[in-house]
């Protein structure tokens, strides 16, 4: 065996150890998939509260319209969950999954309930799909990898209740799982999690890659003009003045459809250095923001930011914690001297 073969086969050896501990020994990402569940939450529950007033039309009794391609959805018996006639009925199921979206937000039986929305959000998204965008694809996708994962170890009830089982004595079976308590080998269940959480990279990886790759095919988008369409569109001006500041500076307009092509060309490659990392997630939020605020379409960025939020580091979000926390200390600090000297 020569030395090189040696080396090579070390570092292998190294490599295969430091996976295994990273899949095996901790779960990663808990305060990202934290703030994922409540983002998440806020966007499918956004996105049905500003429909309410259309529910019928879009997806209850009087969306006849959409019956033919409900013949053919590979979604089958699943979008008879919000079938039938009754408008009534349609509306209590309606307001069921607006208070499931709730739960997943405050994080209430956070796995159950995420179930729940990923399979009701399917439910009734593909009774009309062909007024669905990629928001509520992803949206479904992340919240089925959400049930594998622990996405209420932070800002949830599911927590606080987690912290008052653990300070009772040995408590078995049903009463562990009431309190949010592991039941499962913790290997296991970390190593469920870390997967799922590698699966869902993966997929906004490749969401935002394949978008580039088929943007940068087009003559419109090598030119620099492709926003130019959308933006000129009624339909997306929500501040029409504002559209109208980009679409009519050619400058400015290829300034910002080529940066839309790299942030999601180089996003993937951008999380491998703490700089770079940073500058491509707050490529994305402009990206997003960009969208939410010149198309009118803030549940499809929320959507999309909310999954992003996995890739901002834990002491990124510990450092936005103590600072959000910062005013209440120095508040509580004021009304500590004011009793002493009082």
């Amino acid at each position: 065996m020569t030395s090189s073969t040696a080396d090579w086969r070390r570092a292998l050896g190294r490599w295969s150890t430091r996976a295994q501990a990273w899949l095996l020994l901790q779960k990663h990402a808990l305060y990202g998939l934290s703030a994922a569940r409540i983002l998440v939450g806020i966007a499918v529950l956004g996105l049905l509260v500003s429909n309410f007033r259309a529910r019928h039309v879009l997806w209850g009794p009087g969306s006849g319209w959409a019956e033919p391609f409900r013949e053919s959805s590979e979604f089958g018996a699943l979008l008879s969950i919000f079938d039938g006639e009754s408008p009534a009925l349609f509306t209590l199921k309606y307001l069921l999954l607006m208070a499931i979206a709730a739960a997943v937000i405050i994080g209430w039986r956070t796995r159950l309930n995420t179930a729940l929305l990923a399979l009701g959000m399917a439910a009734l998204v593909e009774r009309a799909d062909t007024l669905g965008d990629q928001g509520d694809n992803i949206a479904r996708i992340g919240l089925t990898f959400m049930v594998f994962m622990t996405t209420n170890a932070h800002w949830s009830l599911d927590a606080r209740r987690r912290r008052l089982g653990e300070q009772r004595q040995e408590l078995k079976g049903w009463h562990r799982i009431w309190f949010g308590l592991p039941v499962l080998p913790g290997w296991f269940t970390t190593l469920l999690h870390n997967a799922a959480l590698i699966a869902l990279s993966c997929q906004i990886f490749i969401l935002y890659t394949a978008s580039a790759l088929f943007k940068v095919q087009g003559d419109l988008w090598q030119a620099g003009t492709a926003l130019y369409y959308p933006l000129v569109l009624h339909e997306y001006a929500v501040y029409p003045w504002l559209n109208a500041l980009i679409y009519e500076n050619p400058y400015v307009l290829t300034l910002i459809t080529y940066f839309s092509v790299y942030v999601q060309l180089f996003f993937a490659v951008g999380l491998l250095h703490p700089v770079t990392r940073r500058l491509a997630i707050l490529g994305v939020i402009m990206l997003h923001g960009g969208i939410a605020v010149l198309m009118g379409l803030p549940w499809f960025s929320l959507a999309m930011l909310a999954f992003d939020a996995i890739f901002v580091t834990n002491r990124t979000w510990r450092r936005l914690e103590e600072l959000r926390a910062a005013p209440r200390r120095a508040s509580g600090a004021r009304r500590s001297d004011r009793a002493r000297t009082g």
